[in-house]
């Protein structure tokens, strides 16, 4: 860990130091992590020492972590980064993205009276100030006037029938559920990047959050794993492009450099709720003000949209049993 910054500071981030307790992410397995402690990023440069792995644990990036003195572990965390490679015997060209260690870490601590959480490599203080950052970051995500306008999802659809219906009712969307990329770090399985392809090319993620926040933070993942491997893999870009023209029949022709621009996380919630940003789940509001912080920051805007509700049958008429 050679090259690890210091950190001058009060006794509050030696105390945080001391707390920093649970990694975000069970063990990834399937990939290369090339470790490169220090703030280098490329293979074989001088002055740092570098590491690969095939898995990724909490405890390897703790141990690191703890031979910093007191008061600089937060530091070492923010300097060092954690690389992803496409093989082992990987070179600088094989990179395909780089992340601080701190982003691998989640933590929550009390100073006192005071509750501390760590997030996305920073740290809030849970009270007032960080619940209104996320209201805010949720809210600015329901635009007043959508840029998309979905058909109603009538009560015997499921999310496949929905998607598939959908270029039927609105000129030049493609339906790309279940139609699967190779995924570059494990060539043997695949990844959905999205289950509709509006005709500007925005990718949208439909989910039906009937059974609580879980299904929502698969979407939210789901987005930021499609828009990452798009932006850095070549094979990825040239694979989507070429299904989209399979499955829209040649009508959709996507350029070999895509680059998605636009992200909309269609979502439909339990029965006659009206989805807002007070009705959305509240871990769900934590993890996608997470999910638009990170796509922002890859250039892509984010926008949330609830799904109607398709009215009911006009002939449908309530069943009754004869007496006995």
């Amino acid at each position: 860990m050679d090259g690890f910054p210091g950190h001058e500071g009060g006794s509050e981030p030696e105390e945080r130091d001391q707390e920093i307790c649970h990694r975000r992410d069970s063990s990834l397995r399937g990939c290369w992590f090339h470790r490169r402690w220090g703030g280098c990023l490329r293979a074989g440069s001088e002055g740092t020492a570098s590491i690969s792995r095939s898995q990724f644990d909490l405890e390897y990036v703790l141990r690191r972590a703890r031979i910093q003195r007191a008061g600089q572990r937060l530091e070492a965390l923010k300097q060092g980064t954690v690389s992803l490679y496409r093989h082992r015997r990987a070179t600088a060209q094989d990179l395909l993205t780089s992340t601080t260690a701190l982003r691998w870490i989640e933590a929550n601590l009390s100073l006192g009276s005071r509750r501390f959480c760590l997030l996305d490599g920073e740290w809030y203080e849970i009270g007032a100030a960080y619940l209104d950052a996320v209201k805010n970051t949720v809210a600015r995500l329901f635009t007043p006037l959508s840029s998309v306008n979905l058909p109603p999802w009538r009560a015997d659809d499921t999310e496949r029938t929905y998607n598939a219906h959908v270029p039927d009712q609105i000129d030049g969307y493609v339906c790309m559920d279940r139609k699967n990329a190779r995924n570059p770090l494990r060539p043997t399985t695949e990844f959905e990047v999205c289950d509709l392809l509006t005709s500007d090319g925005t990718l949208m993620m439909v989910k039906h959050a009937h059974g609580g926040s879980g299904p929502l933070s698969h979407l939210f993942s789901q987005g930021l794993v499609a828009v990452q491997l798009l932006q850095k893999s070549a094979e990825v870009r040239a694979e989507f492009a070429r299904r989209v023209f399979e499955e829209s029949k040649g009508k959709h022709v996507l350029p070999d450099d895509f680059m998605p621009k636009r992200v909309v996380f269609a979502i439909l919630l339990k029965h006659g709720t009206t989805l807002t940003p007070e009705t959305l789940f509240p871990f769900s509001q934590v993890t996608l003000a997470q999910t638009a912080k990170t796509l922002e920051s890859w250039g892509v805007t984010v926008e949330v949209v609830g799904i109607p509700e398709a009215a009911p049958a006009a002939d449908a008429r309530p069943a009754f049993r004869a007496a006995a």
